[in-house]
């Protein structure tokens, strides 16, 4: 009988690496320790040589820290759950218990075993007594910080992973609430647009043909929108093209309409449904005489998009302000304070400008989309 890979239990033995911070911290500590019972073997007790009473409290500080550092990490590696205290527990107690072992085994290698003080009239295993309740008690408040350290790292990740998925989660309502206004908001734009061909296919045939074509090339561009959540500079600027076209064609007259994207502007990724409420805002109040000016540019991450219109009223219908309105909200909620959306006049122009970081678009986009009909309006 055979059992599939995916179903075999993971049996693999947790990989144990001791983080180079860890070893560095035990040395320090060890030094530490080391010095301060040097410092009080000094004080209170009979040292003739303190470089070598030095050198004997260090080293038999050093081994415990090191081997706490790795029993730590062995702990980590095998440890069930953020409330596991034994594997902890059982590093500091074999840290403390092997430390003085090894301590006592290798000290007369190094030269240590008489360490230039009063201990070296005491008989053999009073050190390690000594020294074993302090190692003991060191390594267990080592292992209470370091476990109380990792307990509150872990909650931190948990939290931050909470608010990044509750961001993504407003992001995705958002780009949700996004697709339903247009929903709601194409529908009415292209009744408008029907009535007008059907007003003007007797009474000018030739420029109801056109207003058709526009509308073509208007759905085209607008239709994915409703299941996409991005788009780019060059199609939303082929959907602004297409509707300032058609208000062109609907009400027989419009403003001058220049757009420029900029060498590198057209594959960026932005928002779907951004550029035309600008449009919409700024077109207000250019709709019976000016010129209206799309100027796009990406540079420095992010993405500058201007459009000015000169030679009309100051004044925006209250639907462009409610439109406005909206995208002020919901850059709000894509970008907080990265986004910015300004309104300037001046004696005879106003300019709107927004301002949000972008993407590279892959494969880019060099320009807008190729309109295969109607004729530019401009």
């Amino acid at each position: 009988m055979t059992m599939d890979a995916a179903a075999a239990p993971n049996t693999a033995t947790p990989r144990v690496a001791v983080p180079p911070a860890h070893l560095a911290l035990a040395v320090t500590f060890a030094l530490a320790w080391g010095l301060v019972n040097m410092l009080g073997w000094a004080l209170g007790h009979e040292s003739i040589d303190l470089a070598k009473t030095s050198a004997h409290f260090v080293y038999e500080a050093l081994l415990p820290m090191l081997l706490l550092a790795v029993g730590l990490s062995v702990a980590d590696a095998h440890a069930r759950g953020e409330d596991a205290i034994a594997p902890y527990a059982i590093a500091a107690v074999t840290a403390a218990i092997l430390g003085e072992i090894l301590f006592s085994a290798t000290v007369p290698l190094m030269g240590l075993d008489k360490c230039g003080c009063s201990m070296d009239r005491w008989p053999p295993g009073a050190r390690s007594a000594n020294m074993l309740p302090d190692s003991l008690l060191i390594c267990g408040f080592i292992t209470a910080g370091y476990l109380y350290r990792r307990r509150s790292s872990q909650r931190l990740a948990r939290l931050n992973a909470r608010e990044l998925e509750r961001a993504q989660l407003v992001r995705r309502t958002q780009e949700s609430r996004l697709q339903a206004m247009q929903a709601c908001i194409e529908p009415q734009f292209l009744f408008d647009t029907l009535a007008a061909v059907e007003r003007m296919h007797t009474s000018d045939p030739v420029n109801a043909a056109r207003l058709i074509d526009e509308l073509i090339i208007y759905l085209r561009a607008a239709l994915p929108h409703l299941r996409e959540s991005t788009s780019t500079i060059a199609k939303e600027a082929g959907l602004a093209h297409a509707w300032i076209n058609i208000r062109h064609l609907r009400n027989g007259h419009g403003p001058l309409f220049d757009m420029d994207l900029g060498a590198a502007a057209g594959g960026t990724q932005m928002p779907p449904m951004v550029l035309l409420p600008l449009v919409d805002y700024a077109y207000a109040s250019v709709e019976h005489e000016g010129t209206l000016r799309i100027a796009v540019r990406a540079s420095d991450g992010f993405l500058r998009l201007r459009v000015e219109t000169t030679g009309g009223s100051r004044d925006a219908s209250a639907e462009a302000e409610a439109k406005l309105a909206a995208l002020r909200e919901r850059l709000d909620t894509l970008y907080g304070d990265a986004a910015r959306l300004l309104i300037g006049s001046r004696t005879d122009s106003n300019v709107v400008t927004l301002e949000i970081p972008y993407e590279r678009a892959r494969p880019p986009e060099a320009r807008a989309p190729k309109r295969d009909s109607a004729e530019d309006l401009h």
